[in-house]
């Protein structure tokens, strides 16, 4: 009797040892991702305007030649004709300053004594004395400078306020048969025409439209632009603010800072573009901020899991405990539900559960605090309590990673792309990404919610 019991308890442990461990799984509850509450940056936007076709329209705009007479019967009289060369422009500071040399002809004669006896206009007593400069030889040279203060107005017209700076002969004109110096006859005669063109370079630079070109690069800012497969990035610019124009040759260089609120959204948003608004107080500002989702499919997950587990193997008191596969199942408020399928002295589905970390230095994933379900727990402690040992979460903790670095790396390209590109004709759209860092991660359903925040710069090339 005695050996009959014995045997059918040798028969029901064996029974016992062979049968395949399958606890239930475990619930999944997701606890909802915060939505995205987007921090308002401040953009500093550097503009580069190339003033060549602007210098072009200036140099239509002034005369390339002056002329002018002043007839007396008596003392001198002169008739003159200037000549400019191409306009030098050069850009300094918060001025441009326009060089440009000249030559001129003067005609002169005199008459000592007149009489008004014959006619109201007089005739000279005595013949007249004739003489020139730059008649007949070469002509006389000169020297003539203007310099124009810019600024931006509110309304983002540019405003101006030109000078003559000076007009300098280079050759005089010094008549000696009758003793006279012409040389600033002829300066105070020219600087007055040149004086008049003040007015016309003023006109000139006022119709240069920095407003239309300012409100492309607002417009296309504003208005959604796809992020690769993470969504639709609309920048949302609230506040526009200019710097003073700083001049360098033919170039001139100002910065815009946009007050905005990036928002990133799964559906293209219909939102209305702003209208441009007045300018506000310039502030200093220094590149962007935005945050987006990286949502992380768990089969993709489960695939990367598969590749660095499948196969590995793990001795617990002398049994073998092969690993077959590994996939993520689901989340239990912000743990990931994990399912390991095993062999070796026993077969079966092991789950367990553990927190997601980011390490910021590896720019991976990990859990630390990886354990084995409530579930899975009593069904080892019925069956094959030597299962449950802390090798078993050893090993799967040392393999259970998500290398987040290509993601990153995707998220960087990405972004960067639409920074990249061809705003309308001559306007072009230039940017970078600093740094792309991991907030928070919040696991789903389906998938992994990894948010990211990523710093750049951006500027404009006109």
């Amino acid at each position: 009797m005695i050996l009959k019991i014995n045997f059918v308890t040798f028969i029901l442990l064996l029974l016992v040892s062979c049968k395949t461990i399958e606890p239930i799984a475990p619930e999944n509850e997701v606890v909802a991702a915060p939505t995205i509450m987007q921090r308002t940056s401040n953009l500093a936007l550097p503009i580069e305007l190339n003033l060549e076709p602007y210098f072009k329209d200036i140099e239509k705009s002034i005369p390339k030649q002056f002329k002018g007479k002043e007839d007396n019967c008596s003392g001198v009289s002169y008739s003159y004709r200037f000549e400019r060369d191409p306009i030098r422009f050069n850009g300094k500071g918060n001025s441009l300053e326009y060089e440009v040399n000249g030559k001129y002809a003067l005609n002169l004669n005199y008459c000592a004594e007149c009489t008004y006896l014959i006619n109201s206009s007089g005739n000279c007593v005595i013949p007249r004395i004739y003489a020139s400069c730059g008649v007949g030889e070469s002509m006389r040279r000169a020297n003539v400078a203007y310099t124009t203060k810019i600024q931006v107005a509110s309304n983002l017209q540019l405003k101006s306020d030109t000078k003559l700076s000076s007009f300098e002969t280079i050759d005089p004109c010094e008549i000696t048969v009758f003793n006279y110096d012409a040389t600033d006859k002829l300066k105070k005669e020219v600087s007055a025409e040149l004086k008049k063109l003040e007015e016309e370079i003023d006109k000139t630079i006022s119709e240069v439209d920095i407003r239309s070109e300012i409100k492309e690069v607002w417009k296309t800012l504003a208005s959604p632009q796809q992020i690769g497969n993470y969504g639709y990035l609309s920048l949302q610019p609230k506040e526009i603010s200019v710097s003073d124009i700083n001049f360098v040759q033919k170039k001139a260089y100002l910065n815009v800072n946009m007050l905005f609120q990036p928002q990133i959204t799964s559906q293209k948003p219909t939102t209305k573009v702003s209208e441009l608004p007045k300018l506000s107080d310039y502030k200093a500002a220094n590149g962007f901020n935005i945050s987006l989702d990286i949502q992380a499919n768990y089969d993709s997950l489960s695939s990367i899991l598969n590749k660095e587990l499948n196969g590995k193997q793990v001795m617990i008191k002398k049994n073998l405990v092969i690993f077959d596969s590994m996939e993520v199942q689901g989340a239990l408020n912000n743990k990931l539900n994990l399912k390991v399928a095993f062999s070796g002295k026993r077969k079966g589905i092991l789950f367990l559960v553990g927190t997601p970390v980011f390490d910021s230095v590896q720019q991976i994933i990990t859990f630390p605090d990886l354990t084995f379900d409530l579930n899975t727990k009593n069904a080892l402690l019925k069956s094959a309590k030597w299962l449950f040992n802390s090798k078993i979460t050893d090993k799967l903790q040392e393999f259970a990673v998500f290398d987040l670095k290509p993601h990153l790396i995707e998220v960087k390209k990405s972004i960067e792309k639409e920074l990249n590109r061809e705003i309308s004709i001559g306007i072009h759209l230039k940017g970078s990404i600093k740094d792309v860092s991991v907030g928070k991660i919040y696991p789903n359903n389906s998938q992994l919610l990894i948010r990211v925040h990523a710093d750049g710069k951006m500027s404009v090339k006109m």
